[in-house]
């Protein structure tokens, strides 16, 4: 049986915090035909359970860019497919091609510093996924009106609002620790709430955390729905590992959750 090769779209896009240089990443792989259809008939559900997101750290607006269309790449790298065509709408990730020449002449040396680019790795290992799959770059407009939008511009639209959102939650996930400081151990907890919802966060003073819970001080969420229970924690190195193992919990669907937790849930 032969495997049917078809030309795909990838769609990517970013939210950074530059002060804090942390960022977010998202991008979505669809067939190419879905730019023949209208854009109305782009139903948000069918892009969105398909969009993938990823924190960065140490990171700004230009890098994120750049990382996110590399890990996007590399991510698809053995998929079978005809034709690829990147959607951004950076101005580095949309020039790059037409920079390649220059840049390999002068092997990434500033001209201005005789130093290397502060992106050099990153511009080379894009040109090498170039050279391996021979995509092509289109830049959008980013922000534009909704009356606007082609399919293009709509699919867009929807990965950079998962990027932002993204990024909304991460940051939110940050302010409600900020204020544990007593170096303890990092862990990801788990509260079942009044409806029998699973409630997931991070602490470095479970105690603590714990009766900003019961007092309504601690979550929007959990407040609404006390009393809770603590039915699952889980110790981690530090404070990174604890942000990107609640964050990938974050994104399970309730059964899932259950299953990988090994929750046993009333009904």
């Amino acid at each position: 049986m032969h495997t049917v090769i078809k030309n795909f779209a990838l769609f990517t896009d970013v939210s950074v915090s530059p002060g804090l240089k942390l960022g977010v990443g998202a991008y979505v792989m669809v067939p190419a035909s879905f730019l023949k259809a209208s854009s109305g008939a782009i139903v948000r559900p069918e892009i969105t359970g398909r969009i993938k997101v990823r924190r960065f750290e140490g990171t700004s607006s230009t890098r994120l860019e750049l990382q996110t269309v590399l890990w996007a790449l590399e991510e698809n790298r053995k998929a079978p497919h005809g034709s690829l065509t990147i959607y951004s709408d950076s101005q580095c990730v949309s020039g790059l091609l037409k920079r390649k020449p220059r840049l390999l002449a002068e092997g990434f040396i500033s001209k201005k510093t005789n130093r290397q680019l502060s992106n050099s790795s990153l511009y080379r290992a894009f040109y090498e996924l170039h050279d391996e799959a021979g995509f092509h770059v289109i830049k959008v407009a980013g922000h534009s009106k909704s009356g606007t939008h082609d399919s293009a511009h709509r699919i867009f639209s929807f990965v950079d609002k998962e990027a932002r959102k993204a990024l909304n939650i991460w940051l939110n996930e940050l302010a409600e620790v900020r204020t544990e400081t007593n170096g303890g151990p990092w862990c990801v907890y788990v509260l079942r709430c009044r409806n029998n919802s699973l409630y997931i966060g991070i602490t470095n003073d479970l105690e603590k955390r714990i009766e900003k819970h019961k007092l309504g001080t601690g979550s929007k969420f959990v407040r609404s729905w006390r009393p809770f229970e603590l039915v699952k924690t889980i110790l981690c190195n530090n404070a990174g590992e604890a942000r990107r193992l609640e964050y990938d919990l974050k994104r399970l669907t309730r059964k899932k959750k259950i299953e990988v937790l090994e929750l046993r849930m009333s009904r």
